[in-house]
């Protein structure tokens, strides 16, 4: 048995983590670029947690806002407030767009090459800037991967730029920050964390490492994810969605998505779905077609998640998963299908093709071709 595994060089987790901020960014630099995004962070009544331990340990910041759904220019944008700046460190704090651009940004400090030009892996031997994850969501789990995911606006296109030297040297997650959530962003993230453990657990690149977190990820998303959604301020729940969330994006860093990812991606940005929507509107539809390959797999987490019995039968188990993805979908307000969202059936034969560049598929445990993708789709009408 042979693997790589890639991880986060330091891990601050707990509530009140993010006073240790200032500390640990003190040691790597004093002046720092601090990417969130637009309004969350104010909204949350949580901005005191960040600036006050910065402030204390002398850190210089220059802030830069994000939209949530970021495109190669606004990286672009970051990077050229990196040198005008002479920042010499970038803290994301914020959600999967935050961060994702936070280390996209300080990944390709370096580099005078446009972004968009970077779509996959990054062709990079070196780090750029260093760079700190303070994520606000139990979801996008980008505090522990190499990708940053991206819009290109003008091939209306969104995928992941990558490379080994972008995980962050510190991530202080820290769930105090999520308690003040809405409940339908808390849903939303939420399935995106889930489905990186699901789609972790099952890809065809997992490794008894990365299924061991996948599993504990699932157990805990499952079993808290209702009570961080209804009710919001009960502090055990929110930690232990943190936690998976962390958890599931190790896992998936390390093992790669699926098929939901791949469709995700393109429905996403077509329709201006939020990701964790989209993976939760499509996650019962993989997970189904998976069925006939991945039984076992799925039979696993639904004994590990105490949804049925240890000595269940496999197939019975299994199937009893999907029904339990479906109803959650539906207790936290999700649309039952792509359509509800905005899928047009006029869309559909584009929507496939770009979902097939997708390099999720390969993780996939079943092959997908184009036919499954459009049979999916329509499903989904």
């Amino acid at each position: 048995m042979m693997f790589d595994i890639l991880l986060p060089t330091r891990v601050l987790f707990g509530p009140g983590s993010t006073y240790r901020l200032g500390e640990e960014i003190s040691r790597i630099g004093k002046r720092a670029l601090v990417i969130t995004g637009r309004r969350s962070l104010a909204e949350s009544g949580q901005v005191e947690r960040i600036t006050n331990p910065l402030q204390i340990a002398k850190v210089e910041t220059v802030w830069f806002r994000v939209d949530p759904e970021p495109t190669v220019d606004t990286v672009d944008e970051a990077r050229r407030l990196i040198h005008e700046e002479k920042v010499d460190l970038v803290v994301g704090v914020g959600g999967g767009s935050a961060l994702d651009v936070a280390k996209a940004a300080a990944g390709l400090a370096k580099v005078d090459t446009p972004a968009g030009t970077f779509f996959g892996a990054v062709p990079l031997n070196a780090p750029g800037l260093p760079w700190v994850a303070v994520p606000t969501t139990a979801g996008s789990g980008s505090e522990a991967t190499k990708n940053a995911v991206l819009i290109d606006p003008e091939r209306k296109r969104k995928a992941s730029l990558r490379n080994e030297w972008w995980l962050p040297v510190v991530a202080v997650v820290d769930p105090i920050l999520t308690m003040s959530q809405p409940p339908e962003v808390t849903a939303g993230t939420g399935f995106d964390a889930l489905t990186h453990a699901v789609e972790s657990f099952t890809s065809r690149w997992a490794t008894p490492f990365t299924t061991a977190l996948s599993r504990e990820a699932v157990r805990l998303i499952t079993q808290n994810i209702y009570t961080a959604y209804d009710t919001g301020r009960v502090r055990a729940s929110r930690e232990y969605m943190m936690l998976a969330s962390l958890m599931a994006g190790i896992a998936l860093a390390n093992a790669g998505a699926g098929a939901v990812h791949a469709l995700a991606h393109p429905v996403g940005v077509r329709y201006g779905i939020p990701h964790g929507v989209a993976c939760g509107i499509l996650l019962p539809y993989i997970v189904r077609f998976n069925l006939a390959v991945a039984h076992d797999a799925y039979a696993d987490l639904a004994a590990a998640s105490a949804m049925v019995p240890l000595t269940a039968d496999k197939d019975e188990a299994a199937r009893k998963f999907v029904v339990y993805l479906e109803k959650l979908r539906d207790k936290l307000g999700l649309p039952a299908k792509l359509s509800e969202a905005g899928l047009k059936e006029a869309d559909i034969t584009e929507i496939a093709d770009e979902a097939l560049l997708s390099q999720s598929l390969s993780a996939n445990p079943r092959r997908v071709t184009r036919v499954d993708l459009l049979t999916i789709l329509q499903e989904n009408l």
